[in-house]
């Protein structure tokens, strides 16, 4: 039986949020709810549909090779799947509901003027 998938492509709406960074949670506060905002604006745009449990694949996708480690952005991602509970595709981002999470860097993307450059995409496998 195959399962059902989609791709979720997010253009980042703020910079891109690393562990090494080590901002207190509150600095970081307005990045994450932008993210989690846009993600959920492109889940609702996409029309995904409600799922009970899902693999996640984040590719991440800069504009530049001075990025690196893609496993480091892990506040990013977490803050994009976030956006997918805010969006109802999934209830939770617990171990439950997201039963796999791989991070991958992708390819380069041109730079766009003003503001932050890149994009995540989000592979949401459906899991039986």
């Amino acid at each position: 039986m195959s399962s059902r998938s989609w791709t979720l492509t997010i253009p980042a709406p703020a910079p891109w949020m690393n562990v090494n960074q080590r901002q207190h949670g509150r600095a970081l506060a307005g990045t994450v709810k932008l993210w989690r905002d846009a993600t959920h604006v492109y889940a609702r745009q996409a029309k995904l549909p409600k799922l009970g449990r899902a693999a996640i694949t984040a590719t991440l996708h800069f504009p530049d090779q001075r990025y690196s480690d893609a496993p480091n952005y892990y506040l990013t991602i977490k803050a994009a799947i976030d956006g997918l509970v805010d969006g109802e595709v999934l209830d939770d981002d617990d171990d439950l509901h997201v039963t796999e999470l791989t991070i991958r860097r992708g390819e380069l993307v041109p730079r766009k003027p003003g503001g932050p450059a890149g994009q995540l995409v989000l592979t949401i496998r459906e899991v039986s």
